[in-house]
This record gives structure tokens, sequence and C-alpha cells, in this order.
């Protein structure tokens, strides 16, 4: 029963953003809150974050924190940072980025109860022998110490995305111990559960969480994939305050397969980037916008093209400028090539 109360309140969660959004829009929001700067997706000669360094699919049986996995992990988080390298040279590039998004709507503060205070330990992530191998994202959340997000393990080949902080302690200029952990998704289906073999079910062989930590309001952002009982979906949450707990997540999209999914959040800003679930056997990459700081999302647009393959979107923001990038594999043999589109908040 606990279950489906969580279920439902997601999706009334769901309902809630999307009558906001409609709400907005009728109420005098003539034109789209997001438009592209680019009519199309622009080629770079850049090197794809895909193939440098090359990647290597997750193998789930391997043991989190063995060496052969934190090799790996480090290549994951190598391409990570040459993607934000290179998106934000076309970011600031854009004069956009030197605005601000102004909030345009009044929502109501959502009850949320206070967060897991239980040590982790006090190494340089937090304690979890169920971690799934390579889902580690950590962030620097300036003046308040660290935070930490990752996929764990639970029974039946299920995966539950949580999160932990170590405070830093201004009068010993130290970091407290993790505490945690924070749950914010419990609702991965796994093999045994209905409709499994329709829907799928991935355990720990799925794409890592994404963190973003905004320097502006000090909210903490996570985009992620996930097999819920309502099926497959892009899915995200933020937390406001380090001491509570996140608030409900928000359906980004739901689809028929999982892609991978990464955040970007400035101020009031804040943008989802996704491979498409609805896309089929040729990927899409999406965008979905917030200029309410992540509480609804009020465009969800499709930026790559029809008649290829993309995938591992990458996203940036600041002021009214989103940036986001991609990877579209050739038909043969041959290396990505990186695509970026630009697009400005109203």
């Amino acid at each position: 029963m606990a279950q489906l109360t969580k279920t439902s309140r997601r999706v009334r969660w769901a309902s809630r953003s999307a009558a906001l959004a409609t709400c907005l829009l009728v109420t005098g929001c003539e034109e789209a809150a997001v438009s592209w700067s680019d009519e199309a997706p622009q080629a770079t000669s850049a090197p794809s974050p895909l193939a440098h360094p090359p990647f290597v699919a997750i193998d789930s049986t391997m043991r989190d924190g063995a060496p052969a996995a934190e090799f790996l992990l480090v290549q994951d988080l190598m391409r990570e940072a040459g993607a934000a390298t290179l998106l934000t040279q076309a970011l600031l590039a854009m004069p956009e980025s030197r605005d601000s998004v102004s909030n345009p709507s009044r929502l109501l503060a959502v009850p949320v109860v206070a967060a897991a205070l239980t040590t982790l330990g006090d190494g340089d992530a937090p304690i979890d022998s169920a971690r799934c191998v390579r889902s580690l994202r950590v962030a620097l959340a300036p003046a308040r110490g660290r935070v930490a997000l990752w996929w764990s393990s639970r029974s039946r080949n299920r995966a539950w995305l949580v999160a932990a902080w170590r405070d830093t302690i201004p009068a010993e200029g130290r970091l407290s111990p993790w505490r945690g952990p924070i749950v914010i998704d419990s609702l991965d289906q796994g093999p045994a559960d209905a409709r499994a073999a329709e829907r799928g079910a991935a355990g720990c062989t799925r794409p890592a969480p994404s963190l973003a930590v905004d320097d502006i309001l000090g909210y903490v952002h996570v985009a992620y994939v996930v097999v819920g009982p309502e099926g497959p979906g892009v899915f995200y949450a933020h937390q406001m305050d380090p001491r509570s707990a996140f608030e409900p997540p928000v359906a980004i999209v739901y689809g028929d397969q999982l892609g991978s999914a990464r955040v970007a959040a400035s101020g009031n800003l804040v943008a989802v980037g996704y491979e498409d679930p609805n896309s089929g056997a040729r990927p899409r990459i999406g965008l979905a916008v917030s200029r309410t700081a992540g509480h609804l999302f009020e465009e969800r647009m499709i930026a790559s093209g029809t008649t290829v393959t993309a995938r591992d979107p990458y996203v940036t923001v600041r002021g009214r400028a989103i940036v986001e990038g991609w990877s579209e594999l050739p038909a043969g043999d041959g290396e990505p090539v990186f695509r970026l589109r630009r697009a400005v908040v109203r």
C-alpha cells in the first residue's frame, strides 16, 4: 500500500505540473517560453565526448570500488567534464547568458520531511555496499559542503536513487561525516514486478543519474531515468534545503525505453537534456525547460533531427541562454559527430 501511495503522489505531482503549465499558457503566455536560436543542430569539429575516451558499456556484475570499476568511473567523469567545456564555450558567447530569468508564476510550497541523519562515513564517498557501479556523482555546494548522488541496489533487481550530504563546519574548518541516505526515488521496478516483461527492468545496468548544484539559489537538481509502476520515463527532482528531503519527482516524459538524462541549473532556469524514450530504434535528443527553479517544466522540445541516431545528451544554462549538445552516430564506420543547438528563454 505504501508503494501505491508513493506512485499516486508522483502521478498527482506530474498532473499538477501539467495543469500549472496549462494555466500559465491560458493566462497570457502567448509566446513559447523557449525558442531555438539555431534553426537546426550545428555540427562542430570538437571531439565527441562519447568517443573520447571511448564509452564502455556498464557491467552490473562489476563490484563498485574495484580498480577496474574506478577506472571506468574516471573515464565517465572525464567525458562529462569535456562536454561541459565544449558547451560552456558556446554558452558564454551568447549575449542572453548575461541576462536573468524571472519567475513568472507563484507556486504553493510543497511540504517535505527532514532528511536522514545517519552517518555514512567520512571518506571521499558515502558508505553504501549496495552502490551500483559507476553511478556515484559528487558536487560541491558553495559554503555548504558536498552532495553525493547514486543508484543503490535493492531486492528483486530494483534500484533506489539516493543522496547524501557532507556539511561544512565553518567553526572547525572541516567537513562533517556524510549523512544520509536521502531517498529520492524508490519506485523502480524489477523483473518480478507486474508487466516487467513488457516494460523491462534495468537493475544496476542503467545510466548514472545527473547532479547539479545551482550557485545562485543553492538548490540541488537531479535528472534520471527509471522504470516505474507507470512505465519507463525521464524524471527530475530537486532539494531546496540540505536538511530536508527532496520534493516529489516530476515526470519529464514517459516512453517505451530507458536512455540517459542530464540536468543544468542557474537560478530560476533549469534544463533537462534527455534521450527521448519514444524515439524507437533511432534515438532523438529532447530538452525540457523550467523557469520556476524546477517546480514545473513549461516546455519540452526535440533538439536533434529525425533522420539520425543521436545519443549522450549534455546541457548547460546561464541567464536566459541554453546550449544542448549530443553525439550523432554514423551509419557506418567513423567517429560520432558532436552537435550543438542553442535556445533562448523569453
